[in-house]
């Protein structure tokens, strides 16, 4: 498991719990549907019972939990139509903010793919590889230069985080999600955009794929150029 002392070291009882909680969700510590005793956590984190229950209420808030009054909280399985749709609409910003950048010359587009490949390296875990994941997409974005935009998509983001931890979790996973963005990146330093749209298409549905999202759920393909 990544060592996360010095990040919960700065931050107080529930920050830590919350921080230590969510990254077991997303390194598969916890399984779907498991049943989380507040003061068995608390003990394993070392930290208060109230510190752990507010933290539960903040992950039930982000629809990764389902608390239950004196028996604990139950970490939900990923709803897949939900899924679906709030990955669709991540799609379409990327996709704009890709085209925003296109639009702009070759010159602006290669750049931006030159950096995100900078950004990119291995991973070992899932939780690597979905850190690694939001600061490409993020970038990808922010590109744009539409800070509405960039908002709208770090509220998505937000919403999905449990979608990204699952689709990373599993042999292989980590390493393929890299890879893609790889692909990506590639694209763009090269200016084919086209090619990089469909890339990025192939990506966000291989992502709801490794969730169990089936070929009836195929997101609405980007227009040619």
């Amino acid at each position: 498991m990544p060592d996360r002392t010095s990040e919960a070291s700065a931050t107080g009882p529930v920050d830590r719990a919350y921080a230590e909680i969510r990254a077991r969700l997303m390194d598969g510590s916890y399984d779907s549907e498991e049943l989380l005793h507040e003061d068995v956590v608390a003990a394993e984190l070392g930290l208060p019972d109230a510190a752990v229950q507010e933290a539960f209420t903040r992950l039930q808030k982000e629809g990764a939990l389902r608390l239950y009054p004196t028996r604990g909280a139950m970490i939900l399985p990923v709803k897949l139509q939900e899924a679906r749709d709030i990955m669709e609409a991540r799609l379409l910003l990327e996709i704009f903010a890709l085209d925003s950048v296109a639009a702009r010359g070759r010159p602006d587009l290669r750049e931006l793919g030159i950096g995100l490949l900078d950004g990119l390296h291995e991973v070992s875990t899932p939780e690597d590889a979905m850190k690694l994941g939001r600061v490409f997409h993020t970038r990808l974005v922010s590109a744009a230069g539409n800070p509405v935009v960039a908002d709208m998509h770090a509220s998505l983001w937000d919403r999905t985080w449990h979608v990204a931890a699952a689709s990373t979790i599993g042999p292989g996973n980590p390493e393929n999600d890299v890879a893609e963005h790889t692909a990506i990146a590639e694209a763009m330093a090269h200016g084919r955009s086209g090619d990089a749209r469909e890339l990025l298409h192939r990506h966000v549905s291989s992502t709801l794929r490794r969730i169990g999202v089936g070929e009836e759920f195929a997101l609405p393909r980007p227009a040619e150029n």
